[in-house]
């Protein structure tokens, strides 16, 4: 554990020096995150709110669809933002062969790095999702309904989500360790929209799932533990011969 804790506060260190990455991050995430919330409120909720008598349960319903898309976005973002860039730049320089040359096990290697890409995005992402709660509520619902919050809004946008993308965060990891790291790097672009998209046409289109219910927690849970086997899976992969023919 100790090795891993190191490793992670150095791998954040050296993440942190890709300056550029980090602004680009900060600057589309707050632009993608403001866009999508805006038009959340002007399709959603401006509309709910403005009728004689409106439905705290569905405006519980928007609000929490609109925080679990700011966390879920701000973490794809980050992992696609930083993933592919961290990956490239240490095999590119060495490090990660280095590593390999040290008493550090693979496995502990494996999970610092994924972790050390995970826990930025989490910070972040967590800090918008507050913002959007309490900017929503303070625009919208205090005048007329009072602050809105539920148990399973808070569960579902601060921990089913960023543990779905923890998961994804070490499958994309040990994809582009044991192999090239544009592979991982295209399997977090392709979840990231596609996974908002299916989200938001189940909560607003279907009965099957809301995003203040346990079900929908269920639901991420369940996701997270597939993407848990196939890691367990592919773990055999990750052996010294397969990560140094790669570098």
């Amino acid at each position: 554990m100790k090795n891993i804790r190191l490793l992670i506060i150095a791998s954040i260190g050296n993440n942190l020096r890709l300056k550029t990455v980090g602004i680009v991050f900060i600057i589309v995430t707050l632009v993608i995150a403001a866009l999508l919330v805006i038009l959340f409120c002007i399709l959603l909720i401006e509309p709910a709110v403005s009728t004689a008598s409106p439905d705290r349960a569905d405006l519980e319903l928007y609000l929490g669809l609109i925080m679990y898309s700011t966390c879920f976005l701000t973490l794809g973002v980050n992992l696609n933002s930083y993933g592919f860039q961290s990956m490239t730049r240490e095999k590119t320089r060495g490090n990660i062969e280095s590593l390999l040359a040290t008493p550090i096990k693979i496995k502990d290697i494996w999970i610092a790095k994924g972790l050390a890409i995970f826990i930025p995005g989490l910070v972040i992402g967590e800090i918008f999702t507050l913002i959007t709660l309490i900017a929503v509520n303070y625009i919208y619902f205090i005048p007329g309904t009072g602050f809105i919050i539920n148990p399973w809004i808070v569960v579902n946008s601060f921990i089913a989500a960023p543990l779905v993308y923890l998961c994804l965060g070490l499958l994309v990891y040990l994809i582009g360790l044991t192999g090239k790291p544009a592979t991982g790097n295209i399997i977090a672009q392709i979840f990231l929209p596609v996974m908002i998209n299916i989200v938001i046409q189940l909560i607003l289109h279907t009965n099957i799932l809301t995003s203040t219910s346990w079900s929908f927690a269920t639901a991420n849970i369940g996701l997270a533990l597939v993407i848990i086997i196939i890691t367990f899976f592919l773990q055999p992969r990750l052996t010294k011969e397969k990560i140094v023919l790669s570098c």
